[in-house]
Protein backbone atom coordinates (compact mmCIF):
# COMPACT_ATOMS: atom_id res chain seq x y z
CA UNK A 1 0.00 0.00 0.00
CA UNK A 2 1.37 3.10 -1.28
CA UNK A 3 2.16 5.77 1.68
CA UNK A 4 0.33 8.59 0.96
CA UNK A 5 -2.99 8.55 -0.62
CA UNK A 6 -4.96 11.67 -2.60
CA UNK A 7 -8.44 12.02 -0.70
CA UNK A 8 -10.96 14.79 -1.31
CA UNK A 9 -7.94 17.09 -2.77
CA UNK A 10 -5.88 16.48 -0.04
CA UNK A 11 -2.79 13.88 0.31
CA UNK A 12 -3.17 11.40 3.85
CA UNK A 13 -1.50 9.25 5.53
CA UNK A 14 -2.39 5.86 4.28
CA UNK A 15 -1.80 4.25 7.63
CA UNK A 16 -3.38 7.03 9.13
CA UNK A 17 -6.32 6.95 7.50
CA UNK A 18 -6.72 3.21 7.91
CA UNK A 19 -6.69 3.82 11.23
CA UNK A 20 -8.80 6.38 11.52
CA UNK A 21 -11.35 4.25 9.45
CA UNK A 22 -11.02 1.72 11.87
CA UNK A 23 -11.77 3.82 14.81
CA UNK A 24 -14.66 5.08 13.42
CA UNK A 25 -16.43 1.91 12.81
CA UNK A 26 -15.12 0.75 15.87
CA UNK A 27 -16.83 3.64 17.88
CA UNK A 28 -20.24 4.19 15.21
CA UNK A 29 -21.09 0.90 14.89
CA UNK A 30 -20.87 -0.49 18.29
CA UNK A 31 -23.19 2.84 19.39
CA UNK A 32 -25.55 1.86 16.88
CA UNK A 33 -26.17 -1.52 17.74
CA UNK A 34 -26.28 -1.10 21.47
CA UNK A 35 -28.76 1.89 20.97
CA UNK A 36 -30.58 -0.30 18.80
CA UNK A 37 -30.55 -2.93 21.45
CA UNK A 38 -31.70 -0.33 24.31
CA UNK A 39 -34.08 1.69 22.37
CA UNK A 40 -36.58 -1.61 21.15
CA UNK A 41 -36.96 -2.46 24.53
CA UNK A 42 -37.84 0.94 25.75
CA UNK A 43 -39.63 3.08 22.99
CA UNK A 44 -43.02 1.51 21.87
CA UNK A 45 -42.52 2.77 18.34
CA UNK A 46 -40.18 0.49 16.81
CA UNK A 47 -39.56 3.46 13.88
CA UNK A 48 -38.98 5.96 16.63
CA UNK A 49 -36.42 3.42 18.02
CA UNK A 50 -34.40 3.33 15.01
CA UNK A 51 -34.25 7.22 14.56
CA UNK A 52 -32.84 7.14 17.64
CA UNK A 53 -30.82 5.08 17.67
CA UNK A 54 -29.57 6.00 13.84
CA UNK A 55 -29.12 9.56 15.95
CA UNK A 56 -27.07 7.63 18.58
CA UNK A 57 -25.14 6.18 16.15
CA UNK A 58 -24.23 9.40 14.40
CA UNK A 59 -23.17 11.16 17.36
CA UNK A 60 -20.73 7.85 17.35
CA UNK A 61 -19.20 8.96 13.85
CA UNK A 62 -18.83 12.55 15.46
CA UNK A 63 -16.87 10.89 18.78
CA UNK A 64 -14.89 8.92 16.15
CA UNK A 65 -13.92 12.14 14.22
CA UNK A 66 -12.80 14.11 17.07
CA UNK A 67 -10.96 11.20 18.46
CA UNK A 68 -9.28 10.76 15.13
CA UNK A 69 -8.64 14.07 14.51
CA UNK A 70 -6.69 14.66 18.17
CA UNK A 71 -4.76 11.55 17.36
CA UNK A 72 -3.43 12.33 13.51
CA UNK A 73 -3.30 15.73 13.74
CA UNK A 74 -2.26 17.84 10.33
CA UNK A 75 1.57 17.53 9.37
CA UNK A 76 1.69 20.39 7.07
CA UNK A 77 2.77 23.51 7.63
CA UNK A 78 1.40 26.73 6.03
CA UNK A 79 3.02 29.79 5.73
CA UNK A 80 1.49 32.87 5.51
CA UNK A 81 3.26 35.69 3.51
CA UNK A 82 1.24 39.37 2.71
CA UNK A 83 1.75 40.32 -1.03
CA UNK A 84 4.02 43.29 -1.60
CA UNK A 85 3.04 46.02 -4.32
CA UNK A 86 6.18 44.92 -6.35
CA UNK A 87 4.52 41.22 -6.51
CA UNK A 88 1.09 42.44 -7.56
CA UNK A 89 2.64 44.42 -10.16
CA UNK A 90 4.60 41.13 -11.30
CA UNK A 91 1.32 39.43 -11.50
CA UNK A 92 -0.61 42.25 -13.33
CA UNK A 93 2.41 42.42 -15.77
CA UNK A 94 2.56 38.95 -16.09
CA UNK A 95 -1.18 39.17 -17.34
CA UNK A 96 -0.93 42.10 -19.43
CA UNK A 97 2.00 40.30 -21.15
CA UNK A 98 -0.38 37.40 -22.05
CA UNK A 99 -3.00 39.78 -23.66
CA UNK A 100 -5.26 40.78 -20.86
CA UNK A 101 -7.18 44.39 -21.29
CA UNK A 102 -7.27 46.19 -17.73
CA UNK A 103 -11.21 48.25 -17.07
CA UNK A 104 -10.99 51.20 -15.88
CA UNK A 105 -10.98 50.60 -11.67
CA UNK A 106 -13.21 53.63 -11.79
CA UNK A 107 -16.34 52.21 -13.79
CA UNK A 108 -16.25 49.50 -11.44
CA UNK A 109 -19.26 49.56 -8.75
CA UNK A 110 -18.98 50.91 -5.64
CA UNK A 111 -19.06 47.73 -3.42
CA UNK A 112 -16.31 46.47 -6.18
CA UNK A 113 -13.90 49.39 -5.44
CA UNK A 114 -13.95 49.19 -1.81
CA UNK A 115 -13.20 45.09 -2.13
CA UNK A 116 -10.27 46.02 -4.23
CA UNK A 117 -8.89 48.88 -1.72
CA UNK A 118 -9.31 46.52 0.91
CA UNK A 119 -7.48 43.84 -0.66
CA UNK A 120 -4.79 46.97 -1.76
CA UNK A 121 -5.51 46.08 -5.66
CA UNK A 122 -7.24 49.52 -6.39
CA UNK A 123 -4.41 51.58 -6.94
CA UNK A 124 -2.72 48.95 -8.58
CA UNK A 125 -5.84 48.39 -11.24
CA UNK A 126 -5.52 51.81 -11.78
CA UNK A 127 -1.81 52.30 -12.60
CA UNK A 128 -2.39 48.99 -15.10
CA UNK A 129 -5.10 50.50 -16.67
CA UNK A 130 -3.12 53.82 -17.76
CA UNK A 131 -0.28 51.80 -18.57
CA UNK A 132 -2.50 50.08 -20.51
CA UNK A 133 -4.18 53.20 -22.04
CA UNK A 134 -0.69 54.92 -22.91
CA UNK A 135 0.51 51.73 -24.69
CA UNK A 136 -2.18 51.48 -26.61
CA UNK A 137 -1.99 55.11 -27.82
CA UNK A 138 1.52 54.68 -28.67
CA UNK A 139 0.83 51.79 -30.57
CA UNK A 140 -1.71 53.77 -32.35
CA UNK A 141 0.35 56.61 -33.24
CA UNK A 142 2.85 54.35 -34.07
CA UNK A 143 0.66 52.70 -36.53
CA UNK A 144 -0.28 56.16 -38.09
CA UNK A 145 3.68 56.98 -39.28
CA UNK A 146 3.69 53.63 -40.52
CA UNK A 147 6.20 52.02 -38.39
CA UNK A 148 6.12 48.79 -36.84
Amino acid sequence: MARYLEVWGDTVDSRHMALSVALGAGIAAPTFLLARWVFSRTVDDQTLAGSYALLLGLAGCVLAAVVAARLFPPKRVVRESSATLESRQEALDSIAAQGGEWTDPAGLAPQVQQELRQLGLYEVLVEAHEQSRARSAEDGAAGERGTP
